[in-house]
């Protein structure tokens, strides 16, 4: 269909062309009239008709000017040329009103009415086509009886041809439309293909904050530990470096599954499993993380899974990096039917009020992509998430799918 709509706006520079050659050939077959002088006329009209719509001005100077060498004796007279070549004048009024582009749109009107006043000179300067028409309601009638007939039909050729400049107004702003319409679904379309694109950068620029940076973090204190132990400890580097190639591996796993657009495993043993994984990860690097389960778990469905594991872990990698490594972190798993309480409790450093790093505010609107993601997943779920420090501590709270209770900040 929009092949065809755009295909249509090429084939219509044939129109004014096609009309005016279809026009010519049924008025010479009608009068059955050979093309020689006396078609001059009606040849002349046609012409104006075929470019009016790409010169609208010069056709309709064109055919006033052929109508002024008929009235002139140029052409022949209406008794010879016939009088059905006055139909012409109004194609010609209609293609240049549809082919102007123009701002001074006013002089179409008027340019109807001055070729109006044209064929009426033509008729009455043909004494005998006018005899011919009228014989004697004019003849010795006087000058008024004359000049009444004479507006009468100029009123009946200008009402002619303004009705075609009407319409051609109508099919201009008609095919206006149209094509505003389509630069519009162009641009909509470019909008939504522009706007997919981004919010798959955005996914994808989430999901690597959300892998490397708990890998990372984990990677980088294992790293740092080995500095300090591989003389006194050399039986701890092996499992430090255990915990460095699984990390990294997992990291690649799952940048892996991210860029190709699968999904994980999305059942409760994955997601509890990949806590637990996170947890003896983090407490092996110096932080103690402690997990709790109430309830019965219910199935998963997607993004109840990975909103989960990403909040979770998205949690603990900022009490990490932010809290107090000797106090731990405790992680809660509320089941319920239809999603989880999911709740991260870590404990603030002595000499700061709450976690300083990236994404960490207490009203969760910070610059980083850290706690805005969170909520972001949560919501996306039906749920809800809160982060907030207190005296001591920095908590995040959140529902993931249908919370049966309400937000909670204490």
């Amino acid at each position: 269909m929009h092949s065809i709509l755009r295909f249509r706006p090429r084939l219509s520079f044939l129109a004014a062309p096609g009309c005016a050659a279809a026009l010519v050939l049924w008025l010479s077959v009608l009068e059955d009239r050979q093309f020689n002088a006396n078609s001059a006329l009606l040849l002349a009209l046609g012409l104006a008709i075929a470019v009016a719509d790409t010169i609208p001005f010069v056709a309709l100077a064109f055919a006033g000017c052929a109508l002024v060498a008929q009235a002139a004796g140029v052409f022949p007279s209406i008794l010879v040329a016939g009088v059905l070549p006055y139909c012409a004048v109004p194609f010609v009024v209609f293609f240049a009103t549809r082919g102007y582009r123009g701002p001074r749109r006013r002089v179409l009107p008027v340019s109807a009415v001055l070729l109006a006043a044209a064929a009426t000179v033509s008729w009455f300067q043909d004494g005998p086509w006018i005899n011919f028409i009228f014989g004697t309601h004019l003849y010795g009638r006087g000058m008024v009886r004359s000049l009444t007939v004479c507006l009468l039909i100029m009123g009946a050729f200008a009402a002619v041809n303004l009705g075609a400049w009407a319409l051609g107004v109508a099919v201009s702003a008609t095919s206006a439309s149209r094509r505003a319409q389509l630069r519009a679904e162009a641009r909509l379309r470019e909008t939504a293909t522009a706007l997919a694109v981004e919010q798959e950068r955005n996914r994808i620029a989430a999901e690597l904050h959300d892998v490397l940076a708990h890998s990372l973090a984990v990677v980088i204190a294992q790293a740092e530990g080995i500095r300090y132990i591989h003389r006194t400890e050399p039986e701890s580097v092996e499992a430090a470096a255990t915990v460095i190639a699984e990390a990294a591996r997992s990291a690649l796993v799952e940048t892996r599954r991210m860029i190709e657009g699968t999904n994980p495993d999305l059942s409760v043993a994955a997601v509890t499993d990949g806590i637990e994984l996170m947890a003896q990860r983090l407490t092996s690097s110096g932080m103690t993380v402690r997990l709790s389960e109430e309830g019965n778990p219910d199935k998963l469905v997607q993004p109840h899974g990975p909103a989960v594991h990403r909040v979770v872990q998205e949690s603990l990698t900022n009490a990490f990096k932010h809290g107090d490594h000797s106090a731990g972190a405790d992680v809660g798993l509320n089941w319920h039917p239809g999603g989880v309480i999911v709740r991260i409790e870590s404990t603030l450093p002595a000499d700061t009020a709450q976690p300083s790093g990236e994404g960490a505010s207490a009203s969760g609107t910070g610059s980083g992509r850290g706690i805005p993601g969170m909520t972001a997943r949560a919501n996306a779920t039906g749920g809800w998430l809160n982060a907030f420090p207190t005296d001591t501590h920095f908590i995040v709270s959140a529902a993931i799918g249908a919370p049966p209770l309400e937000r909670n900040h204490s």
